[in-house]
């Protein structure tokens, strides 16, 4: 029990540093922080490779509950809710990548268009409301649905 305890926790860690960063992603990701700020926008890069870090502990911490996991991974391969949450999953990552080219860009031009910030805010947005059904499943799962 002691390992699927800290599985468990690899996981819900994970996850919440996934929470942590996207959060600071979108609350510096505004018009009025960013305008004429190129420091920023370095800032807002490095955010965004944290993201991406946490994107890739979620995904390695969740594979290692399956694999290594009490209830094994032929119990998750069948369960639905797996398959949804990871559907979910891959959403939020592709919603993540227009912001993660448009960030890249920014930094090499020195600026942020005001309007690509907007659209970009609305991708991180969607990105964020998605990740709230994430634990949903997770708990689901735990408890045997």
């Amino acid at each position: 029990m002691l390992l699927e305890s800290l599985l468990a926790y690899l996981h819900i860690s994970a996850v919440l540093g996934l929470a942590v960063f996207l959060t600071a992603r979108v609350a510096l990701l505004r018009p009025e922080v960013l305008e004429q700020r190129p420091a920023l926008l370095r800032r807002l890069l490095r955010l965004d490779l944290w993201c991406w870090g946490a994107f890739a502990a979620v995904a390695l911490s969740g594979a290692a509950r399956v694999a290594l996991g009490v209830k094994g991974g032929a119990w998750y391969a069948h369960n639905p809710l797996l398959w949804a949450k990871l559907a979910l999953f891959a959403a939020m990552m592709v919603m993540g990548l227009p912001a993660t080219r448009a960030c890249r860009r920014w930094v090499a031009l020195g600026q942020a268009p005001l309007a690509e910030i907007a659209e970009q805010r609305r991708w991180l947005m969607w990105q964020a409301h998605v990740m709230v059904l994430l634990p949903l499943f997770g708990v689901l799962m735990a408890y045997g649905y």
